[in-house]
């Protein structure tokens, strides 16, 4: 009986072995994973299901080979096999291998498998094909790299932000222009990155982003070193499912664009204000050229008649009051034409220097008792090349400006120096190069932004009515200008003002200054054709010329004026004509004449002076001029002064 027992319970045993061997193997079989059991001499001990139906073979079939003939299909162990490290660390390895040859990739894990003694004596090998995870893994990782390359190569930034608000992309233009590196950008708030200041501004937009509503703007940001950029920000929320995930960023850097409209805009200003001064220039030089017509007979008829009177004729002062009165009007074109550039020039080196210096006593007239003026001269010679009274108009009239601004006491500074202007001085008609300078300073009233911006329009003063004919700074502007100069104004309300002109240095020597010529108006007996298409100066003129003794050839016109020197029989001295004429101008009628009878002299006489001058308004060395209006005794003078010439 009691050995039936112990044979019950023996059989009962090897059954529940025997189930739990089945089990085991019901188990190991069902694994999808590929296992292997390998011994020490890397040969197969047993493999599951998965791994021989892979292999197309039974699983019996594989045990006793070398587990890199089937697994590697080599000969030999490749480098870094997980499963002879395991055996002979005697630790787990993981590893990951690309089965070229399957056209699969594994995860490896390989765990030692140790004896009662503790010996690792075999391990197992779980293999995990990987493959479409990887392919998966491959396929995100080039898009990720695909999408970094784009983001990191266009000129805008791109980011994307959490519902915490939180960084998660940022590429290059993004890092560079907060100046931040990735590793500190990503998981870094909005808040941290734009400042308290900047995210309450950005605020709404983000909010209304993570509500799913597109948000465009423009934005000015400040970079890290300082400078202040222009942007155009897009936020796009990130919806997934109906829900917001966080909102993608693009923004494009504007500042260049913003800096091209600004220069564009500048430009316009300043075409139209060119246009402007050209169109009241020329308007300016025709009202002069109209005017200084009648100024001339009135002044010189008026002169006639002074020459004509005793000084106690009753009618002697009535005559002196109109020449005066004339006199002032000339004044008044004389500026017109120095605006509009059309004053008739001669320049000549002159050093600045010396020009103050011989004004000095006339401007302390000028400005009166109340105002102090000084002046500091420069140590080195200041040499330009203008005409004289243009440079002495230009310190004139900024000397009655800055007088003008003084109300009660105060104080008037006249400067001279040298100064090399760089690239990019201001206007951008300035060029670069040597020029000397002349700066009036005063402590006056200034002047605002906005009376700034006007000075130099012709016409425009703040002078009460009848105080200021608003043509001051105008002349000064033309002057500068038709000389190859610029200004330069600085000013503010209450603070006095400077005026600096700058005009090119010049290398030359400055010549002498010679006395103003001995008067010659005595007259004479040559024979001078004269041409006039205005009939009042024509008049007047002949009038003149005859009673200083002078045989007049007098014409309407050029045609009149050829056709009277080709019958007169006799010499004609002098060519006295009128530049701006229908038919022909005087220069050409001046040349025409020159070769039919050579070695006659020329005088011209114009109100508007563009046709007889040269280029720029510079009068050319062969070219003797008498400006209208002129006094009958300056043309006697002009004309025996060409005669003797």
């Amino acid at each position: 009986m009691e050995n039936s027992g112990h044979h019950e319970e023996l059989q009962r045993l090897c059954a529940v072995v025997e189930r739990a061997k089945r089990d085991w193997e019901q188990t190991f079989d069902a694994v999808p994973d590929l296992i292997t059991i390998i011994g020490e001499d890397h040969c197969i001990k047993r493999v599951n299901r998965a791994t021989g139906a892979l292999l197309g073979v039974h699983p019996r079939d594989l045990v006793g080979k070398k587990c890199y003939e089937v697994m590697h299909g080599s000969d030999t162990l490749p480098p870094g096999c997980p499963g002879a490290l395991a055996m002979s660390l005697g630790t787990v390895q993981q590893a990951e291998f690309e089965e070229k040859w399957l056209q699969r990739t594994f995860s490896v894990t390989a765990s030692p498998i140790r004896d009662d003694a503790g010996r690792v004596t075999s391990c197992v090998h779980v293999a995990r094909d990987v493959t479409e995870r990887k392919q998966k893994e491959d396929a995100l990782t080039a898009s990720e790299r695909f999408l970094r390359a784009i983001t990191d190569n266009i000129p805008g930034m791109v980011g994307y932000w959490d519902r915490e608000l939180r960084c998660r992309f940022a590429n290059q233009a993004y890092l560079q222009w907060f100046g931040r590196s990735s590793e500190e950008m990503i998981g870094m708030t909005i808040h941290e990155l734009l400042g308290e200041e900047l995210f309450k501004k950005n605020e709404p937009y983000m909010l209304r982003a993570l509500a799913g509503e597109v948000q465009h703007f423009e934005r000015t940001l400040t970079r890290t070193d300082g400078s202040v950029g222009h942007t155009w920000a897009h936020y796009i929320p990130d919806v997934v499912d109906g829900a917001t995930r966080g909102f993608f960023v693009l923004v494009t850097d504007v500042t260049e664009l913003k800096l091209a409209e600004a220069a564009k805009a500048e430009l316009e200003a300043r075409l139209q204000q060119a246009q402007k001064m050209e169109s009241v220039g020329r308007l300016a030089g025709g009202v002069a050229h109209d005017f200084n017509n009648q100024l001339t007979v009135i002044m010189a008829y008026a002169d006639m008649g002074l020459e004509a009177l005793d000084a106690s004729d009753p009618l002697y002062p009535m005559l002196q009051q109109i020449a005066r009165a004339a006199e002032r009007s000339a004044g008044l074109t004389h500026q017109l034409l120095a605006f509009a550039r059309q004053q008739p020039v001669t320049p000549r080196v002159l050093d600045l220097n010396e020009t103050v210096r011989d004004m000095m006593k006339m401007l302390r007239r000028l400005i009166g008792e109340h105002i102090h003026l000084t002046w500091r001269e420069s140590e080195e010679p200041c040499r330009v090349k203008i005409d004289p009274t243009q440079a002495d108009q230009i310190i004139a009239n900024l000397c009655i400006n800055a007088r003008d601004a003084i109300t009660d006491y105060g104080e008037i500074r006249i400067e001279t120096g040298t100064e090399t202007v760089g690239a990019g001085r201001g206007d951008r008609d300035i060029l670069p190069g040597d020029y000397v300078y002349l700066a009036v300073r005063d402590n006056g009233c200034g002047m605002d932004q906005e009376t700034l911006r006007q000075i130099f329009e012709p016409f425009f003063t703040t002078k009460e009515l009848g105080k200021g004919t608003g043509l001051g700074l105008s002349t000064v502007y033309g002057i500068t200008r038709q000389n190859g100069g610029f200004i330069e104004v600085e000013s503010s309300a209450g603070r006095g003002t400077r005026f600096t002109i700058y005009l090119p240095k010049c290398r030359e020597e400055a010549k002498a200054s010679h006395a103003a010529a001995a008067r010659h108006d005595a007259g004479g007996a040559e024979t001078i054709l004269l041409v006039e298409d205005e009939p009042s100066i024509l008049g007047m003129a002949r009038d003149l010329l005859e009673q200083k003794g002078y045989r007049v050839l007098a014409a309407h016109s050029p045609v009149e004026a050829l056709t009277a020197a080709a019958q007169w029989g006799g010499e004609i001295h002098l060519l006295l004509t009128d530049v701006i004429m229908k038919q022909m101008n005087g220069r050409d009628l001046a040349r025409e004449l020159a070769t039919r009878r050579p070695g006659i002299k020329c005088l011209y006489m114009s109100g508007y002076t563009a046709d007889v001058i040269g280029h720029h308004g510079v009068m050319d060395d062969d070219v003797r001029f008498i400006g209208k209006p002129f006094k009958a005794t300056e043309l006697a003078r002009r004309v025996r002064e060409a005669l003797d010439a």
